[in-house]
């Protein structure tokens, strides 16, 4: 009969500590970024905090490959990622493309916006303040926490679902700004799709991340969805 040493008891403590401190500040981060805090501080708010976060996992015991940073995995991770990114620029092109498809692009959060607002969402916002922030926040820092308490399977999967949990504020606020008219079923409805969809979105990057081996291939994947969704947005508005 196997029995933990002290030593791996006070790692599986530690890693569950900075579980704990970690989910704390990214929920208050989730609330104030979608609530109080102005929109000119979304992109260093959120750096700030994923440097916080990776404070958190690196005290707990993780190492920097542990949080998919590892300077022997980019190339690899740069290379699988930029051959899926450009593979969902041509998914989004189409369906920009496509009458039947044109519709669930229009957002009415593209209405108005200039050259110089695109270009700062699809090259800045985007890549910075949301998808190497959530990379880093829900398959560097939880990821590897989770790792170091659960299984693989178990990991990815609470990953995964506090990434969708995390969406539905956002949502909220995409549905009230695109006035939504489905009433409360409705919207009961749109949320826990996006919950769904963003979750099983989680999942497709956790498996980047682990296959890789590099946090780079499943950032480089989610700028890529959401800048050209943006950018197909503004193209059908």
């Amino acid at each position: 009969m196997k029995h933990s040493t002290p030593a791996a008891t006070n790692n599986r403590a530690a890693a569950a500590a900075g579980l704990v401190a970690a989910t704390a500040i990214l929920t208050l981060n989730n609330v104030l970024g979608s609530k109080v805090l102005p929109d000119g501080s979304y992109v260093p708010v959120n750096l700030a905090t994923g440097a916080l976060l990776a404070w958190i996992a690196l005290r707990s015991g993780a190492t920097a490959r542990d949080l998919g940073l590892g300077r022997a995995d980019a190339r690899r991770g740069l290379v699988v990622g930029g051959a899926l990114a450009a593979l969902v620029a041509a998914v989004l092109a189409i369906g920009v493309a496509l009458p039947e498809t044109r519709g669930l692009f229009e957002d009415e959060r593209a209405a108005g916006v200039d050259g110089g607002e695109l270009a700062y969402d699809a090259l800045v916002r985007i890549p910075l303040g949301t998808a190497f922030f959530e990379e880093l926040a829900f398959r560097g820092v939880l990821l590897a926490l989770l790792l170091r308490v659960t299984s693989t399977a178990r990991a990815v999967a609470t990953s995964s679902a506090l990434f969708g949990l995390w969406h539905i504020l956002p949502t909220l606020s995409a549905l009230h700004i695109n006035d939504f008219e489905g009433g409360p079923a409705g919207e009961v409805a749109a949320v826990a799709g996006a919950v769904v969809a963003t979750a099983i979105g989680g999942l497709i990057f956790c498996w980047l991340r682990l296959r890789t081996h590099s946090l780079l291939a499943p950032v480089v994947v989610h700028t890529a969805t959401n800048s050209f969704a943006v950018l197909g947005a503004y193209i059908v508005q």
